[in-house]
């Protein structure tokens, strides 16, 4: 038995060890400034406004978010009951801004729950997060997911595979208890148990950790980052950032609970497609995408493909994407349209599942 023992904390130790390994790499992100750098502006480390921002504190939802929150502060976008947008004064003071109105232009109704996610696929939304994987502020999705499915499988298989070696060390001891007729020898299935226990502990708390650290999206630059562009911009009032760097606790009254439904609401795959005004939008903003997105992820915190897509949360936090689906319109790419990102159609360096 004690080689068994032996065996299963080898086999725990290696698995943990290829884990630790492949989670490091995967965290390694596509930034030019790969080795050990100082943490400052010179080296990438910089958060270039409000919409970063917010995409490095909630991803695609909370950038949604901080957008429609800006529009509806000086009352260009009003919301009514239950839901229902309506652009008052299409006047655009960036391309975010236009993603919000070109998306209520195309939207098959005025549901605040489809504008959200049609600004999540938008263009400009897209870019902000390849702008922030590029210097290395963001992991791009899905070079985590076979190491997030790894430590879930590593955590059950090491739980259940000690329950069993204890099992079979507790047999062995009752048959060769039985055999020498009451006497149990100097040995004790108790010794056994004590070799298996460090191999267990170290297996569950590396897929733990490991578990944790890729359920995580921006990086310790990203969020150093963020700390440093929260304390320069302490001065800024405005809705747009406060909900970028709050969440929808700081939105206005009168938009918080709307914002907050709207993330809770389930949005279908599909929606009747409609042309979508250039530049800011896909030509099928509406259509349902027929790959995975990849700044959004496709679950509540299962698929570790990108920020947390739960469905809303008791704050309305931000960094939820209703629906749980595609954040992109187009097949399987980061945005829609256009080249020179993760654009699909045209030489986009993250399409199609989000690789490296």
């Amino acid at each position: 038995m004690s080689i068994l023992a032996m065996a299963y904390t080898l086999a725990v130790s290696l698995a943990s060890a290829e884990l630790i390994r492949g989670v490091a790499a995967a965290r390694r992100t596509g930034s030019p400034y790969r080795t050990r750098q100082p943490l400052d502006a010179e080296h990438g480390v910089f958060v270039r406004g409000t919409l970063e921002a917010a995409f490095l504190s909630g991803g695609p939802a909370r950038a949604a978010d901080a957008l429609i929150a800006g529009l509806h502060e000086d009352g260009r976008l009003v919301v009514a009951g239950p839901g229902i947008v309506g652009i008052t004064r299409p006047a655009a003071r960036n391309a975010g801004e236009q993603a919000v109105i070109d998306a209520h232009a195309a939207a098959p109704s005025g549901a605040l729950h489809w504008l959200r996610v049609a600004v999540m696929r938008s263009l400009p939304v897209q870019e902000t997060g390849e702008a922030l994987a590029r210097r290395g502020l963001v992991v791009r999705p899905g070079r985590q997911r076979k190491w997030r499915r790894w430590a879930g499988v590593q955590i059950a298989v090491t739980f259940f595979g000690f329950v069993a070696c204890t099992m079979v060390a507790l047999l062995v001891f009752a048959a060769d208890f039985d055999v020498q007729g009451g006497s149990n020898g100097p040995g004790t299935p108790f010794e056994d148990i004590l070799i298996l226990l460090p191999g267990a502990v170290f297996g569950i708390a590396s897929g733990a950790i490991c578990l944790a650290v890729t359920s995580k999206q921006s990086t310790v630059a990203g969020r150093y980052a963020l700390r440093e562009y929260v304390a320069s911009a302490r001065h800024l009032t405005g809705a747009a950032h406060l909900v970028a760097t709050r969440g929808l606790a700081a939105a206005h009254p009168e938009l918080r609970p709307q914002l907050i439904a709207a993330a809770r609401v389930g949005v279908q795959a599909a929606a009747p497609a409609g042309p979508g005004p250039a530049p800011y939008q896909d030509p099928n903003p509406w259509q349902a995408s027929s790959g995975t997105s990849v700044w959004c992820g496709s679950g509540g915190g299962g698929g570790g493909d990108g920020f947390a897509c739960s469905g809303g949360g008791g704050d309305g936090g931000g960094s939820s994407c209703s629906g749980g689906r595609s954040s992109c319109s187009g097949g399987g790419s980061s945005c829609g349209g256009g080249g020179g990102s993760s654009c699909g159609g045209g030489g986009g360096s993250s399409c199609g599942g989000g690789g490296g």
